[in-house]
């Protein structure tokens, strides 16, 4: 009995740590100017956000249900690598198809691996 109100208070802390994430990344989304910024705020803020959501879930699913805990389990290393690779492929298409980027925003690194950033225009 004690360990299942343990389990269940550790899955609520990891649970509610990940909430904390997802607000900081929605409020950083509705802050940012460009799209680059907010894909870096979105891909920053859900990856530890679905980490520690998913892990609560799986700390609560062991206490009921040990043999379904390994979906939520796989589900968890699923996202942590998917995730981010999907954040920076959509924000290269963003870059590749011509989206411009607010005046702020720079892309110096890109620039040093002569990677042209707007489709048609050349760099002379």
């Amino acid at each position: 009995m004690m360990t299942l109100i343990l389990a269940q208070i550790i899955a609520m802390v990891f649970m509610i740590v990940g909430i904390v994430f997802f607000i900081a990344a929605t409020v950083g989304i509705l802050r940012m100017p460009c799209p680059y910024t907010r894909g870096h705020v979105a891909g920053k803020g859900d990856s530890p956000g679905f980490l520690f959501s998913l892990t609560g879930l799986w700390v609560y699913w062991l206490t009921v249900n040990p043999i379904e805990s390994i979906k939520i389990l796989v589900i968890v290393v699923f996202m942590l690598f998917v995730n981010p690779i999907v954040i920076h492929i959509l924000l290269r298409y963003c870059r590749k198809t011509g989206v411009k980027p607010c005046p702020e925003t720079t892309f110096h690194l890109l620039e040093d691996r002569g990677e042209q950033g707007i489709v048609g225009k050349s760099r002379e």
